[in-house]
């Protein structure tokens, strides 16, 4: 079946079944399915038996169910000539891009890390200056009590510092994977997929 066949029995097939509203627009849209098809290489005929019959693309868009055509993506010699000749300039802003991408990503990791550190550092500090405060007794009583002190509230603002700490590493962990994945999506559509 050729294009104009498959668009006169769409039509017929969308008057009975589809809103007329609706009808202009889903022609318009299997058409440019058609033209991507042919774009790609393959024929008049292929891209037609690429969508299907009229009937079962009706059937589908009636019951809103998705059908997903993949159309392959051809590789040409010319743009392996383009990357080759092109990677001074692209290679550069590719790997801008990337460094870019990792300093911001060690600045924002700098903020839970240096809360982590301080908690640990003052959990530990606050540990050893309550253990160790009992040497001080012989030098008296007061320095007992303000060492003693000291270590609770050392204690208190590492444990504070820790709690910060992973209560920030979780949406910081949402950001960083944000960031990998957003570059990564760009390689992984490869494949043009189109949902009917």
């Amino acid at each position: 079946m050729n294009r104009v066949d498959f668009i006169k029995a769409l039509a017929a097939e969308l008057s009975e079944k589809v809103r007329p509203s609706e009808i202009h627009q889903l022609i318009n849209y299997y058409d440019e399915m058609i033209e991507d098809l042919m774009e790609e290489g393959y024929t008049e005929e292929e891209a037609v038996a690429r969508l299907g019959s009229p009937k079962e693309l009706i059937q589908a868009v009636t019951e809103t169910e998705e059908v997903v055509v993949e159309i392959p993506r051809r590789f040409h010699p010319f743009l392996l000539l383009i990357l080759v000749l092109g990677f001074p300039l692209w290679g550069s802003l590719l790997l801008s891009a990337a460094l870019l991408i990792l300093s911001f990503l060690i600045i924002i990791w700098c903020v839970p890390f240096t809360t982590g550190m301080i908690g640990v550092t003052t959990f530990i500090g606050g540990i050893a200056s309550v253990v160790l405060s009992p040497m001080l007794m012989a030098d008296g009583f007061y320095l007992f009590l303000s060492q003693l002190g000291v270590g609770i509230f050392l204690f208190g603002l590492g444990l504070l510092c820790l709690i910060a700490t992973f209560s920030m590493s979780r949406p910081f962990s949402r950001l960083t994977h944000s960031l990998v994945v957003w570059p990564k999506s760009f390689v992984q559509n490869y494949r043009k997929k189109a949902v009917l």
